[in-house]
């Protein structure tokens, strides 16, 4: 036997879900989005669409064709029960989805996407440090759930931190936007075999490019390209 063996095209995988999905529901795996096409009972074997066109209940936000959109598994569906998940523009904390193939009007209650069908690490059309991740503000932690970069915008002396990676291969590009202060971020993880664990960015422009690597049975953040930000261990 080779190394590899075609199974199907993949547009649907095999699913047993731990409580009872409804037809329709959106099912989260991961980084990887679907939806039960129909009911499927708890601990029984069904089957989720990962691919394809697909109406979504939305967020009251307009959307363009071609945008980037997310999976809000708490979002607030138009007409819909509040926190019961919509589709939505913003990609922090949220999962990527695909790309609107349709206008929607931020009263629609529905948009129409194209399903990508396999776990997002760039979350955009170009390269995994393309997606725009909102700096979460003075002594908050940037989001992880997805590659992508980090405009840093201070007021004053900031602090930020940074969790463990999500994935393997997972990209963040972090730099300082606004300088109105130093900003530092403390990192869960060492950055180098150095052990250095803390980034000062003190000037506009510093930035610090990282990737995830596996170290033993733990991810953790490598540098990659550094140019202004200094290296310290806390």
């Amino acid at each position: 036997m080779g190394q590899a063996t075609f199974v199907q095209e993949g547009n649907k995988v095999d699913y047993t879900p731990g409580a009872d999905v409804a037809a329709g529901d959106v099912v989260v795996q991961g980084s990887m989005v679907g939806f039960s096409p129909r009911p499927i009972s708890s601990g029984l074997l069904g089957a989720l669409i990962v691919a394809g066109l697909v109406d979504f209940v939305k967020a009251a936000v307009a959307i363009t064709a071609g945008a980037a959109v997310y999976w809000d598994a708490d979002g607030d569906p138009v007409g819909g029960t509040a926190g019961t998940g919509a589709l939505t523009t913003t990609s922090t904390d949220n999962t990527f989805v695909g790309w609107a193939v349709a206008a929607a009007a931020d009263t629609d209650t529905t948009a129409r996407a194209r399903l990508f069908g396999s776990p997002a690490v760039t979350a955009n059309h170009y390269g995994p440090l393309n997606n725009p991740i909102a700096d979460p503000g003075d002594g908050e932690a940037i989001p992880v759930t997805a590659s992508g970069y980090v405009p840093l915008v201070t007021a004053d002396a900031e602090t930020r931190t940074l969790a463990a990676p999500s994935f393997i291969g997972q990209e963040l590009l972090l730099y300082l936007k606004t300088d109105g202060g130093d900003c530092v971020v403390t990192c869960a993880t060492a950055v180098n075999q150095t052990g250095n664990n803390t980034i000062t960015f003190a000037d506009a422009g510093d930035f610090q490019r990282l990737v995830a690597v596996e170290s033993g049975a733990n991810l953790r953040w490598r540098e990659v390209a550094n140019d202004g930000a200094a290296l310290t261990t806390v």
